[in-house]
């Protein structure tokens, strides 16, 4: 039972954290209302030039994660830990993009009912314009879905508040049947940050909270021209 009831978690888990995988489409990102205010402010006034970040290749994506050393205490790396994870969307949305290159690490900690599992994710799109789109989208696609189903576990989507971090940010709480997870999103120039943290008994906003301003940072770090 103790076993069943974990390896589900870690399933959850992994899904929540594919959640932006899905199938990718167009090839120009879509004009909203917010970014034609912003090209009208821009033209009436000079602002400050936004960070510019550089395209890694994977070897240096995958550099840019967070280390175990980081983590908090008491957390192991996850050998159960599958990169590609089911071709699962919030509500199966349709990303305007997909992502060209992701690169993701998993960590576990405690056992049985107690075990706790957290994940990052780096998605780095061509360019800064397709990963605010693919951000934009799924945070419209997050005000109204709030009912899901992934192999054969129902889930509940709510938004979570959290501190503001990277170009933006959001997060979610999943509530699946057996497990909590609560997951942070962050866009960063081309790339889409993620972090999550859930278990059958708990699930810590503080923690997802944190490890998502860290990974933000390392990552600006590691990409800063």
């Amino acid at each position: 039972m103790t076993a069943t009831r974990t390896t589900v978690l870690v399933a959850t888990v992994v899904t929540a954290m594919s959640a932006l995988v899905g199938c990718g489409g167009g090839d120009a990102a879509p004009q909203s209302a917010a970014s034609a205010v912003t090209a009208s402010s821009s033209a009436a006034a000079a602002t400050p030039a936004a960070p510019s970040y550089k395209i890694l290749d994977r070897a240096a994506l995958a550099k840019a994660l967070l280390t175990l050393k980081e983590m908090p205490a008491g957390y192991s790396e996850d050998p159960s830990k599958d990169e590609d994870g089911p071709d699962k969307t919030f509500c199966n949305y349709r990303q305007p993009y997909t992502a060209k290159i992701k690169v993701s690490a998993a960590y576990q900690k405690g056992g049985g009912l107690k075990t706790e599992i957290a994940s990052i994710a780096l998605r780095q799109y061509a360019n800064a314009d397709q990963a605010k789109a693919s951000f934009a989208k799924m945070a419209e696609t997050l005000e109204t879905c709030k009912k899901d189903s992934s192999e054969g576990q129902k889930l509940t989507y709510a938004l979570m508040n959290l501190p503001k971090m990277g170009d933006d940010s959001l997060g979610v709480r999943i509530e699946t049947q057996s497990a909590t997870v609560l997951q942070g999103f962050a866009v960063v120039g081309p790339t889409l940050i993620s972090t999550g943290a859930g278990g059958l008994m708990s699930a810590d906003a503080d923690v997802v909270a944190d490890l998502l301003d860290k990974q933000v940072d390392r990552y600006a770090a590691a990409a800063a021209r």
